[in-house]
């Protein structure tokens, strides 16, 4: 494949990550990935011989791999945990209020409506999580957690942020963000 085959493809994972993240798995149609991308339906066969899973798996990969490269630059950044668990946490919140509570996680919808459904996609998204965790434990380990307590609070902190983005897209409210964070602060403290 070429440069051209190339881009092609990059575009349509990456246009499929967005669809994913704002209409999940079940509204998200080939149809629309070829509006969106200027590509004919056939193109994605060529592309992904495996059909929309596929490319969700790819599309779910890749957003697990952005929003991980962000949680590290913010890691990066901050000078301690609970500084860069409320940078997180404001990300979020400014992600799901500017695009109207549309976006939240690039993740959930899609691991939701396919989980026992489709293996290679509840896969990509189990990958995604496990690799989120493991970044967060890593980054406490190396601020003088325990392995056993960064295990929990990072579990902790996914889970906190996983429900709030639910109940702030439900409630169109950034409060439940609010909320979890300081309840994420508060766990930052058992070290």
């Amino acid at each position: 494949m070429g440069k051209k085959g190339f881009d092609t493809k990059q575009k349509m994972i990456e246009v499929m990550a967005s669809l994913l993240e704002g209409s999940g798995y079940e509204a998200t149609g080939l149809t629309e990935l070829g509006k969106e991308t200027g590509t004919p339906k056939g193109s994605l066969y060529f592309h992904f011989p495996g059909g929309k899973d596929e490319l969700t798996s790819l599309a779910i990969e890749y957003s697990g791999k952005q929003l991980n490269d962000f949680f590290l630059t913010v890691f990066g950044k901050c000078e301690t945990p609970s500084q860069a668990i409320k940078q997180v946490f404001h990300a979020l919140e400014n992600r799901i209020v500017s695009s109207d509570f549309k976006k939240g996680c690039p993740i959930a919808t899609t691991a939701m409506e396919t989980a026992g459904k489709s293996v290679v996609v509840a896969k990509a998204c189990q990958d995604a999580y496990t690799l989120w965790l493991k970044t967060f434990e890593s980054y406490l380990v190396s601020n003088g957690y325990t392995p056993r307590i960064a295990k929990n609070i990072s579990f902790s902190i996914l889970s906190l942020w996983e429900g709030a983005l639910l109940l702030s897209k439900l409630q169109k409210s950034p409060e439940p963000l609010r909320m979890a964070e300081k309840t994420a602060e508060s766990l930052l403290k058992q070290n």
